[in-house]
């Protein structure tokens, strides 16, 4: 467990009964299975409200990915969570992700704030009203301790595609490399 780790750990066991908790935390917690045990600390001991998953160079100083984890520590380990996680795909946040941070028009992590809000106020009706294609409920049990909890797995390929969360990657026949290859070396012979 690295020092992230023991800080989620330090945070979850101090928490009061009933503390709510959001943390920015990087996703070797979320997938490196030496952090399986972390998980399932949380998973004893507090509520899954949701994982936001930020875009890359979120924080600029930090080139790893990074997540929102919405946590709600449980009055007693017994207790069963029963309702789903708020899940949410972010490309953009509001402003350039590289040293001059200038504020852009699309900011996906405002409307991931408004419809978490609106999820925590009405959770059994909220499925009815979403319809934001980066928002997916997900039942707890897609989140065991031995399995990885990175958002990005709960979305199709072509979903990610059609967000703008990647790119559609392509590919060129060894014919059009070729053409596309003389094309570029007969513009820089002129």
């Amino acid at each position: 467990m690295g020092v992230e780790g023991l800080f989620m750990e330090w945070i979850v066991k101090a928490l009061k009964p009933n503390g709510k908790v959001f943390v920015v935390v990087p996703d070797g917690i979320f997938n490196r299975q030496n952090d399986k045990n972390l998980r399932q600390l949380i998973l004893d001991n507090c509520f899954i409200d949701a994982i936001i998953s930020l875009p890359l160079k979120t924080f600029f100083t930090t080139p790893k990915k990074t997540y929102i984890l919405a946590i709600t520590k449980k009055h007693n380990i017994s207790q069963i969570q029963t309702d789903p996680v708020f899940t949410y795909l972010c490309s953009e946040i509001g402003e350039s992700r590289d040293i001059y941070r200038f504020d852009i028009e699309q900011d996906d992590l405002k409307e991931a704030v408004n419809l978490f809000n609106a999820f925590k106020g009405s959770k059994k009706y909220f499925a009815n009203i979403n319809h934001d294609k980066r928002c997916k409920l997900q039942g707890i049990d897609k989140f065991k301790a031995d399995i990885n909890w990175c958002v990005e797995n709960f979305f199709t390929e072509e979903e990610k595609i059609d967000l703008g969360f990647i790119e559609k990657t392509g590919f060129l026949y060894i014919k059009e490399f070729n053409e596309l290859l003389n094309d570029t070396l007969f513009y820089y012979q002129l």
